[in-house]
């Protein structure tokens, strides 16, 4: 028969089973978003080749913005959707957890559309690592970071893109030349760039490396 003494060892032993189970998966506790802003606390450093900006300067930051033009509202109406910036048919590709988040709507598609909730990982134990690059990543992943970097994570970068940029989406276009022009290609997404005119947003550079001496994941 247990005693009181081994009972209380007995579920200690489970709790810390548990916490270290929860700590390692983190799908198994709920992650929230914490937004651009909180990631350009320390991403919008020069030192470190201000990722913060380079999302800034693509169109995944003016994603919400497009749903307020004249085309966004022309192509809702055919749809039926009276507020494109308001409907979840739109939010769900034009912001960071598809619009779901109210705090965060207005940023576009975010750095946590594609890295994943950083409410954990966002801190700084569980984030930097001016030694050991590759160690700071893999413990980012166990807090909830999503692994889409390297070329190793070529087909799990391609899933997220493609979750949006398809052929299902309400906007998407029905001219031959505005569907070469949109397309992503496997090449955009192993290379991070796309190209075109910078002034209407077909231009895109979401390869943010860190500056050496850091190295790369």
């Amino acid at each position: 028969m247990m005693t009181m003494k081994t009972s209380s060892i007995a579920a200690l032993a489970f709790l810390l089973a548990a916490v270290s189970f929860n700590a390692l998966h983190p799908g198994n506790r709920k992650l929230d978003y914490v937004g651009s802003e909180v990631c350009g606390n320390c991403h919008a450093a020069d030192s470190i080749g201000n990722q913060y900006d380079k999302w800034m300067r693509t169109p995944h930051a003016k994603a919400m913005e497009r749903l307020r033009t004249k085309a966004a509202v022309s192509i809702a109406e055919k749809l039926s959707i009276k507020k494109p910036s308001e409907d979840q048919q739109c939010l769900k590709c034009h912001a960071t957890g598809g619009g779901k988040n109210p705090a965060i709507r207005a940023e576009g598609v975010g750095c946590e559309a594609c890295h994943g909730p950083g409410s954990e990982y966002h801190e700084y134990a569980y984030h930097v690592d001016t030694v050991n690059r590759q160690g700071a990543y893999e413990t980012a992943i166990r807090h909830g970071m999503y692994q889409i970097l390297g070329i190793k994570n070529i087909k799990r970068r391609e899933k997220m893109c493609l979750g949006c940029h398809n052929s299902r989406r309400p906007c998407y276009p029905s001219l031959a030349k505005d569907i070469y022009r949109q397309s992503i290609s496997l090449q955009v997404i192993t290379d991070m760039k796309k190209g075109g005119e910078q002034s209407k947003g077909e231009y895109v550079n979401l390869k943010h490396q860190l500056i050496p001496p850091f190295p790369q994941y």
